[in-house]
C-alpha cells in the first residue's frame, strides 16, 4: 500500500486487491485554497469526511464511486466502513469518519474531525493500524485534542493532517506543534509512505510526516 498526502485532509492510498491497482482519495478540495490540487488524478474511490458535497471538488474525467453516508461498503476489493460524526447542536448533513481494510490493515481516517471521538465512535472505529487525523487546529483537532485521540484509540502508526504547508491561505498550526505536543514523537518525514502488514511498529506508536505530494 503506498500512501500520498496531498494537503489539508486529501489522502490518495493506491493498492493491489484481487481485481488489480485501486486509487481511494479522501476529501479532494479546490485550488481557491491556495494550495495546488494534483491534476488528472483518476481515483476509483473517492470518500468525503462530510455529507455535504459542496465542500469539495468533485471535477474527475472519471466517475469514481463516492462514499460520503455513513455504512458499510465493499468497492474494487477494498472495504470501507463510516461512522457518523454527531454534534448536538448541528442538523443533517454531518460529518463522517471511516474505517478501511486494506491489504491486511486498517486505516482509520478522521478527516474533518473538530473534536476528540467519544468511547461510542471509538468502540464503532475498532483496531485501527494506520490513523489519518487532523492536527492543525482552525476549525479541526488541535494538537492536544490530537494527542488524547491518538492515546485513546492507541494505533500503531499516524499520519498527521490538516497542517500547515506553503501558500494555505487559511491559518492553521505547523506539524511542529503536534510533535511537541506528543512529547517523543519519533518523526519519520517522507514524500510518500510505502507500507506492509509486516512493516507496522510492534510495540509503540510511530509518528510518519507525509509531505505534500
Amino acid at each position: 500500500m503506498n500512501i500520498f498526502w496531498h494537503g489539508f485532509s486529501c489522502v490518495r492510498i493506491e493498492t493491489e486487491t484481487r481485481i488489480g491497482p485501486v486509487s481511494l482519495l479522501t476529501d479532494p478540495f479546490d485550488g481557491e485554497s491556495g494550495v495546488r490540487f494534483p491534476k488528472n488524478l483518476t481515483p476509483d474511490i473517492v470518500v468525503l469526511s462530510h455529507q455535504d458535497k459542496k465542500r469539495f471538488s468533485m471535477d474527475f474525467e472519471n466517475k469514481p464511486f463516492l462514499i460520503n453516508d455513513p455504512g458499510e461498503y465493499e468497492v474494487k476489493g477494498v472495504f470501507a466502513f463510516g461512522v457518523p460524526v454527531d454534534h448536538p447542536d448541528r442538523q443533517h448533513p454531518h460529518g463522517v469518519m471511516f474505517r478501511f481494510k486494506i491489504e491486511g490493515m486498517t486505516v482509520g481516517f478522521l478527516g474533518g474531525m473538530d473534536r476528540i471521538p467519544s468511547d461510542k465512535e471509538i468502540a464503532l472505529l475498532e483496531n485501527i493500524d494506520i490513523l489519518l487525523l487532523p492536527v492543525g487546529g482552525n476549525g479541526l483537532l488541535t494538537p492536544q485534542q490530537a494527542m488524547e485521540t491518538i492515546t485513546r484509540i492507541e494505533p500503531r502508526l499516524v499520519i498527521p493532517l490538516g497542517h500547515y504547508i506553503e501558500g494555505m491561505k487559511n491559518e492553521t498550526g505547523h506539524v511542529d506543534a503536534f510533535c511537541q505536543a506528543m512529547g517523543a514523537c519519533k518523526r519519520q518525514d517522507v514524500s510518500k509512505l510505502k507500507i506492509q502488514k509486516k512493516d507496522l511498529p510492534a510495540d509503540e506508536t510511530v509518528i510518519t510526516v507525509i509531505e505534500k505530494s
